[in-house]
């Protein structure tokens, strides 16, 4: 594990996603998400409040292992950073480092509809939840992670060859 600052980059060779349940939030909490989304939606009338996996844990697990609790969860519920006392919530997020064949790296603009539109960003999103009572796991990362690549810059590489940086 190698630090500075507040960021932390931490060898996990082993990565376990575990669902949980979505955080419950007091009546104040709920409220103050409520008017923060809908706030953001005043600024941006492109947000969305779609499916989202809400990261809602991280702790290692061993020596060379990392559990990711992850809950179903919708765009609203970033709303809840800021607010005093409320349950962490992060969505769960896919990036790809995509060189191409002279050694530069593909980057793009986000779009209107993000959070930062016009920001330089990789290519990726958040992680929607599988559907019914399907897990998240490593590959379904990975498909989503292709995908977001093909949306995102028309590139077609295959979920199997994605690898985890």
């Amino acid at each position: 594990m190698t630090g500075t600052g507040r960021v932390e980059l931490l060898d996990a060779p082993r990565i376990r996603l575990v669902e949980t349940a979505a955080p419950g939030l007091s009546p104040a909490h709920r409220s103050a998400m409520d008017r923060r989304w809908e706030e953001a939606v005043r600024a941006n009338p492109a947000l969305f409040d779609g499916p989202v996996a809400a990261l809602t844990g991280l702790e290692r697990d061993g020596r060379d292992g990392l559990v990711l609790s992850w809950a179903r969860a919708t765009y609203r519920y970033r709303a809840l950073r800021g607010v005093p006392d409320a349950p962490a919530v992060a969505s769960l997020f896919v990036s790809v480092l995509q060189p191409s064949e002279d050694g530069r790296l593909l980057v793009g603009r986000m779009a209107s509809s993000t959070v930062a539109p016009g920001r330089w960003q990789l290519p990726g999103g958040t992680v929607e939840p599988p559907d019914g009572d399907a897990g998240l796991d490593l590959d379904g990362l990975r498909r989503h992670a292709a995908r977001e690549l093909a949306e995102e810059t028309g590139s077609t590489a295959a979920a199997g060859s994605l690898t985890r940086g």
